[in-house]
């Protein structure tokens, strides 16, 4: 009778370990885990600061001017213009995984077809592709504000640590059909036309940046649509994990609770948080992975990820990524009108 308890004791421990074990990660170190040669080129009043960093741009058409105003907070200031480490992702097949929280594993409750999944659906002819679902989690990390380094400045996000998006509670995650009443233009992009447009979108970024007005593609990642964890075709976990991050992105404009920070209207706005753009301007974002290691890349959407995917898919974390993310931002940082008139 002991033995049969200790056998008991003994599954049920090692079933236990083995659960825990399917959630890993690591909270990143801000400063060591951060490439934050992201945040260049940095521009002051129309001139560039880039301090010796090579880093990459685009024209947002914006704080070229040596002053800015914004008559509805009375303040004239420098245009400022720069890339802010703001968000947060990972990536997981399971669901309730946390992994840039320390492999925090919530445990929720979860219909069986929500859980990740990589599958292969021609592996009974010899086929070689894969499609995937992954849950993936957004968290609003302000790393600037947190870490002091510009202190007081209106075009820093002041706002706390947050996490604003869990796919696992989102119902439409796991239902294309669903998410399309989201995005219902995404209706349109079904079709063999859209997806030639990946290798186009995929070149020019490879150079630079995306194209603006292909929005549908998040080109050598994938369709951007629909906006679920349904990946059809599944190369690498780092390919995967980047195309839901572009896809959350997209849901998060499209549902207005991310708002566009670059360009002129984000300037003359003389605020943090930006102004409203529901279809999402894919430049204004770029990548930097963080787990399962660092790989020191700032990647814009859509560029090819042979250099980022090489040696990731093989560390110790298996299938759960975590990556920063950069978002331009054009600001106008300035002072109130009676303090320029000395009035205090």
């Amino acid at each position: 009778m002991k033995k049969k308890l200790l056998a008991l004791v003994f599954c049920v421990l090692s079933s236990t370990a083995f659960s825990q074990s399917a959630c890993t990660g690591h909270f990143p170190n801000l400063l060591t885990d951060i490439d934050y040669d992201g945040m260049f080129p940095i521009t002051l009043a129309g001139g560039l600061i880039n301090l010796g960093v090579s880093s990459i741009d685009y024209d947002s058409d914006a704080s070229k001017s040596p002053i800015c105003l914004c008559a509805n907070s009375l303040m004239i200031g420098i245009p400022t213009s720069f890339w802010e480490p703001i968000f947060m992702f990972d990536q997981s097949p399971k669901v309730g995984c946390m992994p840039l929280l320390g492999g925090i594993d919530i445990s929720p409750p979860y219909n069986a077809s929500e859980n990740g999944t990589i599958s292969n659906p021609n592996k009974a002819i010899g086929g070689t592709t894969r499609s995937s679902f992954m849950h993936i989690n957004q968290y609003i990390n302000p790393v600037m504000s947190t870490l002091g380094v510009v202190p007081d400045s209106p075009c820093l996000d002041k706002r706390g640590f947050d996490s604003p998006y869990l796919s696992w509670a989102d119902p439409t995650w796991n239902s294309d059909a669903l998410s399309n009443f989201l995005t219902p233009y995404s209706f349109a992009f079904a079709n063999i036309i859209s997806a030639a447009s990946e290798a186009p979108d995929a070149i020019k970024a490879t150079f630079g940046f995306p194209f603006q007005t292909l929005f549908w593609t998040a080109g050598a990642w994938g369709p951007m649509y629909p906006v679920t964890g349904n990946v059809a075709t599944a190369n690498t976990p780092e390919q995967v994990s980047h195309l839901l991050m572009a896809r959350v992105l997209a849901k998060m404009h499209a549902v207005g609770t991310v708002q566009s920070t670059a360009g002129q209207d984000a300037l003359a706005s003389c605020g943090a948080l930006g102004v409203p753009q529901f279809l999402m301007d894919k430049r204004q974002y770029k990548t930097n992975r963080m787990l399962p290691f660092p790989d020191n890349m700032i990647t814009p959407i859509s560029r090819p990820l042979i250099l980022q995917e090489k040696g990731a898919a093989f560390a110790p974390y298996g299938k759960d990524y975590g990556y920063m993310v950069f978002r331009k931002k054009d600001c106008c940082a300035g002072i109130p009108f009676k303090k320029i008139a000395g009035g205090g």
